[in-house]
């Protein structure tokens, strides 16, 4: 390993800074729950197991199906933290007077609580994004509503492993300039949003009481990582709906989620359409998707984790680049499908991104060109010159990489660290695996 990189790391393996009284306890329960999973971590009183049970799997814990039914998890509506995903344009209508209720009547039935008015008012009608106002909602309800303080204390993370948290040693192991530079705006704007709000809305600061910054960031996180959409009456909302955010993600979603058409509850049904088929089947675990377009560094920056086996992940624009409109696209298309029936899945993925820039015919203005029997070599070793210049650049190589991962010192390293480590190692599999793709390019 590099000397830069080791002074990195090493500094990484000490032991991460202590955290408050409050996330240690958490973090406890949180560990109990995840020892003996079945059934444990659901949302009271709210939420109903109907198929599916709580267990941990080969991607941690996790939803898993119990029989044939479709409906899987069902949670009542007016126990939830909502919010329109929109204000300001008149569109909110019946959900204003749903989410209106909700507060009022349901969390008063569920919780014995009075929400502030001022912060129900906040909620629906606040000009910042629906992040900010679920987050102040959020922070009311864990210190006021028992059901949710239990839920955040046995069930969410104490501390959130997303990349835009990150510290700057673990930023500096990411060997990611651009993602660096996201992390750090997205840090810098969801406080400087967070700010602006509690600045205009004094009242609703009030509301929130003594929450610590830490206490304050750890509610944003959660509504940043665990927030899914639907309908209520005429207009688009975002809402916390806790059991259901316990599934995981995959691309191809197993899941669908919604409100009832009743506008009663919160429900995760099986999806017909899945390519599990459209009948569930017992033991198997339960995913929805978080995107269809989401890459790992969208991952790993927004959720805290990475998709190995991800088929959005794409290769640096610069390794494309040197080949653009110089490829023929039937040529990549034939290397991409020898790869793939040889069992080389990754390289062939990695190909495919030259599609996105490879020609599709004759240049304009000749009509029916022929394509050329091969690519010329000079474009081929353009493109590889642009990944070994970025091998080259990184300060660990892919088998240093590997080696820490493998080794004692994983353990020691911070979650972000660890993930950091697992990110850059990500994009140098994918730059080798491009690098067996272009080997047969023709």
């Amino acid at each position: 390993m590099p000397a830069t990189a080791a002074r990195v790391d090493a500094r990484l393996a000490r032991p991460s800074r202590a955290r408050s009284t409050r996330a240690r306890r958490a973090s406890t329960r949180r560990a109990v729950a995840d020892a003996d999973a079945r059934g444990t971590t659901t949302f009271d009183p709210a939420s109903t197991l109907r198929h599916a049970r709580v267990d941990v799997g080969a991607h941690g814990r996790g939803l898993f199906v119990t029989g044939t039914g479709s409906a899987l998890v069902s949670v009542a509506i007016d126990a939830l933290v909502c919010a329109p995903a929109a204000v300001g344009e008149g569109g909110e209508g019946r959900a204003a007077t749903a989410i209106r209720e909700t507060y009022r009547e349901g969390w008063r039935r569920h919780f014995g609580v009075d929400v502030p008015e001022c912060l129900i008012e906040f909620v629906i009608s606040a000009p910042f994004a629906k992040d900010v106002r679920l987050a102040a909602m959020l922070a009311w309800a864990v210190k006021n509503a028992e059901a949710w303080r239990a839920y955040g204390a046995e069930v969410v993370p104490a501390a959130f492993d997303c990349g835009y948290l990150a510290n700057e040693e673990e930023l500096e192991m990411l060997q990611d300039a651009e993602i660096r530079v996201m992390a750090e705006r997205s840090k810098a704007g969801y406080e400087a949003t967070w700010n602006a709000a509690m600045e205009a809305f004094p009242d609703v600061k009030a509301a929130l009481g003594t929450s610590s910054e830490d206490e304050l960031r750890w509610c944003r996180s959660w509504v940043h990582t665990r927030a899914i959409s639907g309908k209520l009456g005429d207009a688009d909302c975002a809402f916390l709906a806790p059991t259901i955010d316990l599934a995981n993600h995959r691309v191809e979603s197993t899941a669908k989620y919604g409100v009832s058409a009743d506008g009663k509850n919160f429900e995760l049904t099986w999806n017909e359409d899945s390519i599990e088929g459209p009948t569930p089947v017992a033991n198997t675990e339960v995913f929805i998707s978080y995107g269809d377009r989401m890459n790992n560094a969208l991952l790993m920056l927004h959720y805290g984790f990475i998709d190995d086996e991800n088929r959005n992940e794409r290769l640096p624009m610069e390794f494309i680049a040197p080949g653009a409109r110089r490829v023929h696209g039937s040529r990549v298309a034939d290397a991409c499908k020898a790869l793939d029936d040889a069992g080389d899945k990754a390289a062939a993925l990695a190909g495919s991104n030259l599609l996105m820039v490879a020609s599709r015919g004759p240049p304009p203005g000749v009509a029916d060109a022929p394509a050329p029997p091969e690519t010329d070599p000079e474009v081929i070793q353009a493109l590889r010159q642009a990944v070994d210049s970025y091998l080259s650049a990184c300060p660990t190589t892919l088998a240093e990489d590997e080696a820490l991962l493998a080794s004692a010192e994983a353990a020691s390293l911070s979650p972000r660290a660890l993930l950091a480590v697992r990110y850059r190692a990500s994009r140098k599999r994918a730059a080798e695996a491009y690098l067996r793709f272009l080997s047969i390019l023709k």
